[in-house]
Parts: structure tokens; C-alpha cells; sequence
């Protein structure tokens, strides 16, 4: 082996050792990023707060009026539409506001009670930073 091909071999091994190291970088950085980017979004207290007071009128809806009940559907969807600033949370709740006016007519809906479990469950990961958790009385009976 000649003197100057350890040089050149020295240099290889720190030029490999720092890609590695940019690379690992690059690779941490971006799987941070995607892990926030994948996180539900959080919404503010006050959204939590009008979530729950929805899913707690909703369990007023009288079973059958279907009158009273296109109403309070009709009203509940503004607020909630004028008032809520996080659209994801507000989309969990207006799927469980269309459940429970469902029940509340009689009508064989599209979504199982196991799926507004699921449901109930993605508005509660919206709530997380509010510390607050949405009782959903209906899906525990």
C-alpha cells in the first residue's frame, strides 16, 4: 500500500461518517415532521365546550317529533357551523348530531353504534390539549 492511498482512505471514511450523520438528520427531522403532521388537530376550548354542550342537548331530542327534531338539527348545525373554529372536530360532531337525530326520528341510519364509538373517540383526541373529554351518554347505554 503506498503513503498517499491512506490519505485518500482517511477522507473516504470521514466523508461517509458525515453523510451518515446528514442523513440521520434528515431522517429524524422528517419523521418528527411527519408524526406532528399526522397528529389530529387541536381544537380550543371553547369548540370543546360547545361540543359538549351539543351532545347534551341532543339527549333531550324528543323520540319521535320529527319537527322538534329537524329544528333543533337545523339550529344545532348553525351554531355549530358559525361558532366552531376546528372543522375537524366540528365534522365528529355533526356526524354524531346526524346519529342521534336518526335515533331520535326512528330511522334505520347509515352509521352503527360501534362507529360513533370510533367517532366519539376522534372528537376526544381533538379535545386533548382543552382537557376536556366529551360524554357522549348515548353510546354508553
Amino acid at each position: 500500500m503506498s503513503v498517499s492511498a491512506r490519505p485518500r482512505r482517511s477522507l473516504a471514511i470521514v466523508i461517509g461518517a458525515l453523510a451518515l450523520v446528514v442523513l440521520t438528520g434528515v431522517g429524524i427531522a422528517g419523521a418528527h415532521w411527519w408524526h406532528e403532521r399526522n397528529l389530529p388537530s387541536q381544537a380550543s376550548k371553547a369548540d370543546c365546550t360547545l361540543a359538549q354542550q351539543i351532545i347534551d342537548e341532543a339527549q333531550k331530542l324528543p323520540t319521535g317529533d320529527k319537527k322538534a327534531v329537524d329544528k333543533w338539527e337545523k339550529d344545532t348545525a348553525t351554531l355549530r357551523r358559525t361558532q366552531m373554529k376546528d372543522g375537524y372536530l366540528g365534522y365528529n360532531i355533526a356526524q354524531y348530531e346526524g346519529w342521534v337525530t336518526t335515533q331520535a326520528r326512528g330511522e334505520a341510519g347509515e352509521l352503527s353504534k360501534k362507529d360513533m364509538v370510533h367517532i366519539a373517540d376522534q372528537a376526544n383526541s381533538h379535545c386533548a390539549d382543552a382537557r376536556i373529554t366529551l360524554a357522549f351518554p348515548s353510546l354508553n347505554s
